[in-house]
């Protein structure tokens, strides 16, 4: 058998030339190539998610931030699938309930409502949240998830303070230090609700 039979017709040089063409389109050889700090100076130019503040507020019908706080406690150690208090998280006196506040993510803000509706059983709560332009409201239960709201609706049977909140028109800072149910021992959170259940007159 003859080399010629072996590795049959080579393709056409100007079948190359075209096809060379065809993926070079469109491209430059006098742009300078990309360097480091190109790259680094487009990445640095779009907004990290992370920069953009955001706000978590769960609305209770408790009576006390002293008894929320009690109450988060327990219902964290109620929990079986080992979700944790988020760190910032805080309890504070609303004329319409105790709420408990922090800036947190969204997941993190679901793990709290989830871990405060498990200890108030049949007592429904609302956890809103806001990060940027964004703000939403969810209905919790039994420790579980329930439909999402329109901020608005909810917004008009809780405190102003919430919307305050929400809004940045009041920082959490403002509100000064607050109660952190996660620093409480088991003990001192049953004393806390018992204590704390009912408003000073």
């Amino acid at each position: 058998m003859s080399t010629e039979d072996s590795t049959g017709p080579g393709p056409e040089p100007e079948d190359i030339d075209a096809e060379f063409a065809r993926l070079t389109e469109g491209l430059s050889l006098d742009d300078e190539p990309l360097t480091v700090e190109d790259v680094l100076s487009d990445a640095s130019a779009a907004p990290e998610e992370d920069d953009v503040p955001t706000i978590a507020v769960v609305a209770t019908s408790v009576a006390t931030a002293k008894a929320l706080a009690g109450v988060i406690r327990l219902g964290r150690e109620a929990r079986t699938d080992g979700i944790d208090i988020p760190a910032g998280t805080a309890a504070f006196d609303t004329g319409t309930g105790a709420v408990a506040v922090g800036a947190l993510t969204e997941t993190a803000a679901h793990d709290l409502a989830a871990i405060t509706s498990t200890a108030l059983q049949r007592n429904g709560i609302v956890l809103f949240w806001r990060r940027g332009d964004r703000m939403t409201a969810t209905r919790y239960k039994n420790g579980e998830r329930g439909e999402d709201i329109s901020p608005a609706i909810v917004l008009g049977a809780v405190d102003d303070l919430v919307e305050e909140l929400l809004l940045g028109a009041t920082s959490i800072e403002e509100l000064g230090e607050g109660l952190d149910p996660a620093a409480l021992t088991r003990a001192e959170a049953l004393e806390w609700i018992a204590s704390g259940g009912k408003k000073r007159p």
